[in-house]
C-alpha cells in the first residue's frame, strides 16, 4: 500500500508578547499541505516545499546543522530531508555535525561550524541544559537560527511537534483501539517520560496522561505509571519491565512514550514481564522504525501518531532562509500529526 500523506501544521505568531497563539485549528488534508490561519499568512505547503524563490541575488546560504544522532531513525529522516531541500533550492549548502547526545560536544560542534563560516543555523540538539550556551554563540555572531524541538533554543524560533496535544491525540486513538477490543475495561497506562530533555519533551508525557484520563475518567491514580526512559529504547525496556510488577495480572496495559523507539521499549518491557490480558501501544513520531512496529504488531499497536519527519527538514530550511532574507517568521511552528495505521494505509505496510 502506498504511503499517503496528510500534513497539518499550525503556526504561532511572533508579536510583542513572547508567544501568542494566532492560528486556529489546522485542517488536515490529503494533499501536501494544510489550511492554516496566521498573521503571516504562512501555509503548510509553502513551509514544507521550499523553492528557488528563496534564493535572493547576492546572498549565500551556508547552513550549520547540529544534530543529536546520525542513526536514530527520526533524526536520519529529518537530516536527509534538510540536505535534500537545500540541494533542491540550489543556493544553499549544509554543514552537518553530530553530538551523539553529548552536550559539550554539541557546543564544540557549533563553534566548529561558526569557524567554517556558516551564516545560518538549524539546531537539533535535544539536551536542554546546553541550549543557552549555543544560543549565546549564535547571538554573538549574529547568526539567524531555528531549533527543531528537541529542546528550545532561547531567543530563536522553533519547529516541532505540538507536544501536549499530539500525544493526547495519540493516546485517544489508542484508547479507541482498546475500547473496541476490550469493552468496559479499566486499563493501566505505563508512560515513558524523558524529563532530562526539558519541559517541551515532558509535555509529551503529560499530554498522553491527559488523553488517558479523558478516555477513562475516574480511574485511580495507581492506574498511571510514569517511567523515565532517559531517551533510549534499552532503558525504556528495563524500567517498564520493572514497573509492570506493580500491575495486577490479567490487566490490559496501554503503553506510550515520547518517540517511536522509547514507545517500543516500554511496550516490549511490559510484554516481557508477562501475565497480562493484553499490552497495547501507540507509536509516536512516525519514523521508519515506528511504522515497522505498527506493521509487525497490528494486534497490539493501535497505530502511530505520524509527525511526518520528512517534512521537518524542508520546513526548517524555509524558516531559516526566510530570516536571512529579512522576513519575519513565526515564533513557533508545530507539526500537528495524523494517525497512521496498517488499515488506513498510512503506515506503509506491505
Amino acid at each position: 500500500m502506498a504511503y499517503r500523506k496528510s500534513n497539518g501544521i499550525k503556526v504561532v505568531g511572533r508579536v510583542v508578547l513572547p508567544v501568542v497563539l494566532v492560528a486556529g485549528m489546522a485542517v488536515a488534508t490529503s494533499g501536501a499541505g494544510a489550511a492554516v490561519k496566521s498573521s503571516n499568512a504562512v501555509t503548510a505547503h509553502s513551509l514544507s516545499n521550499p523553492t528557488k524563490a528563496l534564493c535572493k541575488s547576492g546572498k549565500t546560504y551556508k547552513i550549520g546543522y547540529e544534530v543529536f544522532s546520525s542513526s536514530q531513525p527520526f533524526a536520519v529522516s529529518v537530516s536527509k530531508s534538510l540536505v535534500a531541500a537545500a540541494k533542491k533550492v540550489g543556493c544553499a549548502s549544509v554543514i552537518t555535525e553530530v553530538d551523539n547526545m553529548n552536550g559539550p560536544q554539541a557546543i564544540a560542534n557549533v563553534k566548529t561550524e561558526i569557524n567554517e563560516g556558516i551564516n545560518l543555523f538549524v539546531d537539533f540538539q535535544v539536551l536542554a541544559p546546553y541550549q543557552q550556551a549555543i544560543a549565546n554563540l549564535l547571538k554573538s555572531h549574529h547568526i539567524p537560527a531555528v531549533t527543531i524541538v528537541g529542546a528550545l533554543l532561547p531567543g530563536f524560533p522553533s519547529l516541532g511537534l505540538d507536544p501536549y496535544n499530539g500525544e493526547e491525540k495519540g493516546m485517544l486513538a489508542q484508547a479507541a483501539f482498546v475500547k473496541s477490543k476490550y469493552p468496559g475495561v479499566s486499563p493501566y497506562f505505563v508512560g515513558g517520560a524523558e524529563p532530562e530533555s526539558g519541559a517541551a519533551v515532558l509535555l509529551r508525557y503529560k499530554g498522553a496522561v491527559a488523553g488517558f484520563k479523558k478516555a477513562f475518567p475516574g480511574l485511580p491514580a495507581s492506574h498511571i505509571i510514569e517511567v523515565d526512559t532517559n531517551g533510549t529504547q534499552s532503558t525504556a525496556y528495563s524500567v517498564a519491565k520493572q514497573a509492570a510488577s506493580r500491575i495486577p495480572a490479567g490487566s490490559v496495559v496501554m503503553t506510550q512514550a515520547v518517540n517511536d523507539e522509547d514507545t517500543a521499549g516500554v511496550w516490549q518491557g511490559v510484554t516481557a514481564h508477562g501475565g497480562f490480558k493484553a499490552v497495547t501501544a501507540e507509536s509516536f513520531g512516525g519514523d521508519s522504525y515506528g511504522m515497522s512496529q505498527v506493521c509487525a504488531n497490528p494486534k497490539s499497536y493501535a497505530g502511530a501518531w505520524n509527525l511526518e519527519p520528512s517534512t521537518w527538514g524542508p520546513t526548517a530550511l524555509t524558516l531559516v532562509m526566510d530570516q536571512e532574507n529579512g522576513k519575519k517568521v513565526p515564533a513557533s511552528t508545530s507539526i500537528l500529526g495524523v494517525q497512521a495505521t496498517k488499515a488506513n494505509g498510512m503506515a506503509g505496510c506491505k
